[in-house]
C-alpha cells in the first residue's frame, strides 16, 4: 500500500478567553510549502500525518454520497453502452 505525507499548517491565535490556541489554517502535500509556512515566524508551524493513498475508499460516507456515486457509475455504464451500440 502506498502512503502520502499530509502537512496541516497551524498558527497560534488568541481565543475569546485570551488563551493561546493552535489553529489549523491550511493543508498541503508539499513539504517545501510547509517549511515556508513555518519560516514566517515563531507562531507558525505544521503537523505531519501519513495517510494511505486510497483514504477516500476507506473514509466514512453518508448515504447520499454513496447513492450519488452509484448513480454516477450507472450513468457512465449507460453512456459507454450507448457509444458501443451507436
Amino acid at each position: 500500500m502506498e502512503f502520502v505525507h499530509v502537512f496541516v499548517l497551524t498558527s497560534l491565535a488568541l481565543d475569546r478567553s485570551g488563551d493561546v490556541k493552535s489553529k489549523n489554517v491550511a493543508v498541503t502535500f508539499d513539504l517545501f510549502e510547509a517549511e515556508e509556512h513555518r519560516s514566517k515566524g515563531v507562531e507558525y508551524d505544521y503537523n505531519t500525518f501519513v495517510v494511505p493513498c486510497d483514504w477516500r475508499e476507506n473514509a466514512a460516507q453518508s448515504e447520499l454520497i454513496s447513492a450519488m456515486r452509484e448513480f454516477r457509475t450507472m450513468v457512465k455504464e449507460m453512456q459507454d453502452a450507448a457509444l458501443r451500440t451507436g
